[in-house]
C-alpha cells in the first residue's frame, strides 16, 4: 500500500516499510519523523527537536499543497531512569501557530509520541486517519496510549472536555 502523504524526517522503525505518495500526486498530508532516542541530555533533545522542526518548515516552502501534518516522534531512551521524559502538551498548537504566522498557511497539526507503539499496522491506520480524512479535530499533541484504543477524533474529544 502506498501512503497518500509525504514522509520526511527521520526514519522511524514502525514506519520503515511504508512507501510514500509520489510528489506529482500532490499529497495534502505530511508525516515527519523525529527520532530523539540517541539524545542523552534535555538540551541535546531540545536542539534536535528544534532542528527537525526547522527542516519541516523548510519542506513546507517546497510543497505548497500540504494542509495536514503529523510529527511522529520517539522520546530519548538514554536519560537516567528517574528522569520523567514526555512530549510537552502544547507542541502541536505551537507548530500550527508558527506555520500560520510564518508561512501564512492553516495546517491541522498532530504531534504523536509513538515511543510505546507496538502495533505498526494500527499506527499506519491512525496516520492514515490523521493525514487523509477530513479533520474532525483541532491541533493535538498525543501519546500512543491516547490513540491505541480510540480514533484521533475520540482522543481529541476526550482532551477537549
Amino acid at each position: 500500500m502506498i501512503a497518500p502523504f509525504l514522509i520526511r524526517g527521520d526514519a522511524l522503525p514502525a514506519l520503515l516499510d511504508l512507501p510514500e505518495a509520489p510528489r506529482e500526486d500532490r499529497p495534502r498530508g505530511l508525516l515527519w519523523g523525529v527520532d530523539l532516542t540517541g539524545c542523552s541530555t534535555r538540551k541535546q533533545a531540545r536542539a534536535t527537536w528544534h532542528d527537525a522542526i526547522a527542516e519541516l518548515k523548510a519542506e513546507f516552502d517546497t510543497v505548497p499543497g500540504i494542509r495536514r501534518v503529523c510529527v511522529a516522534c520517539i522520546r530519548p531512551n538514554r536519560f537516567p531512569p528517574q528522569a520523567l521524559v514526555r512530549v510537552p502538551a502544547g507542541l502541536a498548537s505551537q507548530l500550527h501557530n508558527d506555520l500560520e504566522r510564518d508561512r501564512a498557511r492553516y495546517v491541522n497539526t498532530l504531534v504523536l509520541d509513538i515511543t510505546d507503539c507496538d502495533d505498526p499496522a494500527l499506527l499506519r491506520a491512525r496516520l492514515d486517519e490523521a493525514l487523509t480524512e477530513p479533520p474532525k479535530w483541532g491541533d493535538l499533541t498525543l501519546t500512543w496510549d491516547d490513540v491505541v484504543d480510540s480514533t484521533l477524533h475520540e482522543a481529541w474529544a476526550r482532551e477537549s472536555l
